[in-house]
């Protein structure tokens, strides 16, 4: 398998808005994991840390967190520096790329950051008196 040649300035248009577009179903997937069983009364997002989907959440968003901060800086980056590039007959990819990797980044942090604020695990008695 011959491997892409990054020196092309179509090739980093083309990789910079397949990034993103990734980046951005990452943020997606982000989302529903974080506002799973929200409770808007009380404004807090309560999970089981011991059973279920509940102990994987955690981890899991600070995983989406990172691929997406990191795949929209590399998206953002492939983006910017092949656009405007005269030999580039792809500017619409590289201003996707661009445009999706900067919006990405710090809507993972809000995301994150409503997760570390929201979240509470639910505490389960065991029943002894």
């Amino acid at each position: 398998m011959k491997l892409p040649n990054f020196r092309l300035y179509d090739t980093q248009a083309t990789t910079s808005m397949l990034v993103a577009v990734f980046c951005a179903m990452c943020l997606l997937m982000m989302s529903v994991v974080v506002f799973k069983g929200i409770n808007t009364a009380n404004w807090v997002i309560p999970y089981n840390p011991e059973a279920g989907m509940g102990q994987y959440r955690p981890p899991l968003v600070v995983l989406f967190t990172a691929v997406s901060i990191l795949g929209g800086l590399v998206a953002a980056f492939m983006g910017f520096r092949s656009l405007g590039q005269q030999r580039n007959t792809k500017q619409g990819r590289s201003m996707v790329g661009l445009l999706l990797g900067v919006i990405v980044i710090p809507l993972a942090i809000v995301l994150y950051a409503t997760w570390k604020e929201l979240s509470e695990p639910i505490i389960r008695s065991t029943g002894g008196a």
